[in-house]
């Protein structure tokens, strides 16, 4: 008898190949809508990080 478990799906590959076949199922508007909150959220994620930047750190940074 067949079960649920012998019929796995492979996992996705490196090559990405999977995102480019989800995201062709997608409405342009979906991507959209996707890409503009994706975009508010590294915008938040960028000024929470900016409390732990410090001159000390930049200037390290800049020497590297």
């Amino acid at each position: 008898m067949t079960t649920s478990s012998d019929n796995r799906t492979p996992p996705p590959t490196s090559g990405g190949d999977h995102w480019f076949e989800l995201t062709a199922t997608l409405s342009e508007e979906s991507k959209e809508a996707f890409g503009t909150w994706l975009g508010l959220e590294l915008e938040l994620l960028v000024t929470d990080l900016a409390g732990f930047e410090t001159p000390d750190s930049r200037r390290k940074s800049l020497r590297r």
